[in-house]
């Protein structure tokens, strides 16, 4: 079974590390000497605290990165916890306002997360509202708000130091979204061919303070790019490596790259 235990145990026997599984398959130690690290998921511990969450909100994501001129797909935030049910039908109509629902569609997400797990579209305000309610009595009062784009490709940049490790286009199959988890397909691409949008990748990670990130860039049916999401936790699951052996030794470089940072 090739998961993240999988290339850890790889790296570190490579690089001369201790690997332990510490708990289910979700907690990894990594020790060499009387230094000590933790990968927790798919979170590691290259980046600082505040700018891993950062990362994994993706309204504090789109906001960094606006305010620093970078291109992103808006997120607005809708934040009930504490409210009247209604202030919070006002503020549920005020920000599927601002996210465009007038015009199009909007999506509907919870603020973190991954996987596209829990993102919902909608169409109308009363289909949006009634969607938006679920995902907030889900996630303690807080979700995020976007407008819907149709969207040409999605392409993935991991990033490590200020280097590019990898990008690859996620190539949606019958589903909207463009997740490996609903069976898009990995397609590999060239770092040299691409290097408009690994320099806002690039510049992404530097604005937010990430050593190590995976960043999702979108592009438009005006052709323009924008940043979608950036993410802390780097998975290359069974969707990447199960496209074959090339996809397996990709994977396993990323990893081997990403544990000798560490060092």
């Amino acid at each position: 079974m090739h998961d993240i235990g999988y290339f850890l145990r790889c790296a570190a026997e490579d690089l001369g590390w201790d690997y332990q599984v510490l708990r289910g398959g979700w907690l990894h130690q990594l020790r060499k000497g009387d230094t000590k690290h933790y990968v927790i998921g798919y979170s590691f511990p290259h980046n600082s605290n505040t700018a891993a969450r950062v990362a994994m909100d993706k309204v504090a994501t789109y906001t960094v990165l606006s305010a620093a001129g970078i291109d992103a797909v808006q997120h607005f935030l809708v934040l009930a916890k504490g409210r009247s049910r209604r202030e919070i039908r006002r503020l549920c109509h005020e920000q599927l306002r601002l996210a465009g629902l007038s015009a199009s569609e909007v999506v509907l997400k919870p603020v973190t997360g991954s996987n596209g797990r829990d993102v919902e579209r909608a169409a109308s305000f009363r289909v949006a509202q009634k969607k938006l309610h679920l995902l907030l009595g889900r996630y303690d009062g807080v979700a995020a708000v976007s407008p819907y784009l149709n969207l040409r490709r999605e392409v993935r940049v991991i990033a490590l130091d200020g280097r590019p490790l990898l990008i690859f286009e996620k190539i949606r199959n019958a589903d909207w979204r463009h997740n490996l988890a609903f069976r898009a397909t990995p397609k590999l691409l060239s770092i040299h061919e691409n290097e408009r949008l690994i320099t806002c990748a690039l510049r992404a990670c530097e604005v937010i303070g990430l050593r190590l990130a995976a960043v999702d860039l979108v592009e438009s049916d005006d052709l323009s790019w924008r940043i979608l999401e950036v993410n802390e936790g780097i998975k290359l699951g069974s969707g990447f490596v199960g496209q074959g052996a090339e996809y397996l030794r990709t994977a396993a470089a990323v990893y081997l790259a990403i544990v000798r940072a560490l060092e």
